[in-house]
Formats: structure tokens, sequence, C-alpha cells
């Protein structure tokens, strides 16, 4: 299944520099390089995210989410917050 109900977001090409095309010598053309769409992204300058690359991608964002919202650390199950606030109570109480 892919990201978001089949939705795969798209990426710059890196053979192309997300231009599109490339430069390459064409003999039958003559002398000279030549702008040559780009196979890797059928010279669009866009191409879909692969597998490994989603998974680094949604890697991050949760790296970033914790980052923002929990302040760096990785969030805090219900048993670990319980029993936080057991002991907290606990060393209250003597």
């Amino acid at each position: 299944m892919h990201y978001l109900n089949g939705f795969v977001p798209d990426v710059e090409c890196k053979e192309c520099d997300g231009n599109g095309f490339v430069m390459k010598r064409q003999p039958r053309l003559g002398r000279g390089l030549y702008e040559v769409d780009c196979e890797a992204c059928c010279g669009h300058g866009w191409r879909p995210m692969n597998d490994e690359e989603q998974s680094d991608a949604a890697e991050a964002a949760y790296e970033r989410f914790c980052e923002d919202f929990y302040g760096g650390s990785s969030p805090v199950t219900l048993d670990e917050q319980h029993r936080a606030a057991w002991l907290q109570k606990r060393e209250a109480r003597k």
C-alpha cells in the first residue's frame, strides 16, 4: 500500500537535477551536446519515491514530530506514565 491511499509523493530527479533533460552527445544529429529527455523521470524532472525513500521519509517525519512535540524524547506509553505517577505519589507519602 502506498503513502496516503495510493498517492506516492514525488522527489526531484537526481540524474537531471529537476530539469527533465540531460546533455548528451547525439552523433546522428551532428557534433556537440543536445538536450535529451531524462530516462529516469521521463522528462518531467520529478519521479515517484521508491519504498526505501518512503520509509526513510516517514522515519524522519516521526523523529521531527517527537523532537517538536516531546522535546526530543520518544513518546511515553500510558503504562510508563502510570508507573511514574505512582512512584511520585509514593515518594510524596514518605
